[in-house]
């Protein structure tokens, strides 16, 4: 008798043109804002959105302009996401211009993004014969424009009470003034019930078109001949991509790597940053394989940050920074927060390190020049390019030192000098994080050129 491993199951065609993902999207999109709070952010939707429509995109202009318009906007509401931590610390007046801002961006983006969609879907179902991309196409049309416009004219509506108080204008002039801004609760239910509504009719419409399209299986399957046909053997397209999105993984993750201080609270929470670094190392790991501490060390530091992060937001809260050397519970707490950091950059060193090491092996696997050419002039020229890329990575490296030796000196001695220390310490991670995006994008154009 002979043991035979079962037979692996076959993707459903749906599954591969990104069913999920779509679904995924529309429900981290349809909710209303308050403001910038957004329960489920729209950061992650239009990431799952960028997802879905990745196949998609390869076959068609009209989505690949669709996909890069939202990877830009995915930027905007990364920003956004993290700006949500400053609703409490600031004016009203600033929370009004962080919401007409996003707003204002999002339908800039978004609008346009959705007609390519629509016009992508049109094209689609002429080139492959599908009658359930026109069932109620024009609708959603429709429905999707009135939904982006009303979320985001309803969410900046309660925000603009803010210019209209009688703490601003005063009594002027004669007669019944009225102050708008005790409309500003009214407005804001208003803003949830409408914006739940306009949700939820764009959801009951968007969610049976996307089933109707799936359950098209012969309609999907000539989609997946043709892409198998014309993308799924160009191995050196796949290398790119997955390339391209672990460096957009490390940068997004470098991002949070700056502690901005405001009234003593860090709001910027170093280990989002670090869980796009885990991300990151598991794409690459899927090019080739990395060694168990490229994900163990940044789940490290990941764990560490959040822990010293949560110190820091306590001390932050419920001590003042005045009072370390006039309190002793303060004093100790803070001896807490400056261990718990100590021990964060640690192992945010122990991260870096990672990268480094893992950028560096990319540049000895890919930069270097074939074995079988013998031509002196295009081994020098790859000589050049190594070298060049391994003296951007370990200056980087360097330059992360420097400023985390920079940062910890600051979180070690906040209590003795001046408060707008501060911007010192970010500004050196600020313009490490610079230089490390500029060289990752360097090397993998690199790359990109030696496999087009």
């Amino acid at each position: 008798m002979t043991n035979s491993k079962p037979a692996k199951k076959a993707v459903a065609p749906k599954t591969r043109l990104g069913y999920g993902y779509f679904i995924a999207a529309a429900v981290f999109l349809f909710n209303p804002c308050i403001n910038i709070i957004d329960i489920l952010p729209d950061f992650f939707g239009y990431l799952f959105l960028m997802k879905g429509l990745s196949g998609w995109a390869d076959l068609c202009p009209n989505i690949t302009d669709a996909v890069t318009g939202i990877g830009k906007l995915r930027w905007f509401m990364l920003i956004k996401l993290l700006a949500m931590v400053l609703v409490p610390l600031v004016d009203d007046t600033y929370v009004l211009i962080f919401t007409f801002a996003f707003a204002i961006i999002e339908l800039i983006y978004a609008i346009p993004a959705a007609s390519r969609i629509f016009d992508g879907l049109e094209y689609f179902g002429t080139r492959f014969d599908s009658r359930p991309i026109f069932t109620g196409l024009k609708n959603l049309r429709f429905l999707t424009n009135l939904f982006f416009i009303g979320k985001s004219a309803f969410c900046i509506l309660p925000e603009l009470c803010s210019l209209s108080s009688y703490e601003y204008s005063g009594y002027v002039t004669s007669g019944v003034q009225i102050d708008f801004a005790q409309y500003k609760g009214i407005l804001t239910v208003i803003n949830i019930i409408i914006g739940s509504l306009l949700g939820v009719m764009w959801l009951i419409n968007l969610i049976p078109y996307i089933n109707r399209i799936s359950k098209d299986t012969p309609f999907l399957i000539r989609v997946l001949h043709d892409y198998d046909l014309e993308i799924g053997q160009n191995i050196g397209l796949h290398f790119r991509r997955t390339l391209r999105t672990s460096v957009t993984l490390l940068i997004a993750g470098m991002v949070f790597f700056p502690n901005m201080w405001i009234d003593n609270v860090n709001i910027i929470p170093t280990f989002i940053g670090a869980i796009f670094i885990i991300a990151a190392m598991i794409k690459l790991g899927s090019m080739t394989p990395v060694p168990k501490s490229s994900i163990v060390i940044p789940t490290a530091f990941a764990v560490t940050s959040a822990i010293s992060y949560a110190i820091s937001l306590h001390f932050g809260v419920f001590f003042r920074i005045g009072d370390v050397y006039r309190d002793f519970a303060t004093y100790d707490m803070f001896n807490i927060t400056r261990a718990a950091s100590v021990i964060e950059y640690a192992a945010m060193a122990a991260t870096v390190y990672i990268i480094y090491r893992e950028l560096r092996r990319l540049v000895r696997m890919h930069l270097g020049a074939d074995p079988d050419i013998t031509d002196h002039r295009l081994t020098d020229i790859y000589a050049t390019h190594q070298h060049e890329a391994d003296t951007g990575i370990v200056a980087g490296f360097i330059g992360f030192i420097v400023a985390a030796i920079i940062n910890v000196v600051y979180l070690l001695l906040r209590a003795d000098i001046a408060a707008d220390f501060w911007l010192a310490a970010f500004l050196a991670v600020g313009i490490w994080v610079i230089y490390m995006a500029n060289t990752l994008n360097q090397l993998y154009d690199q790359i990109e050129y030696k496999y087009m």
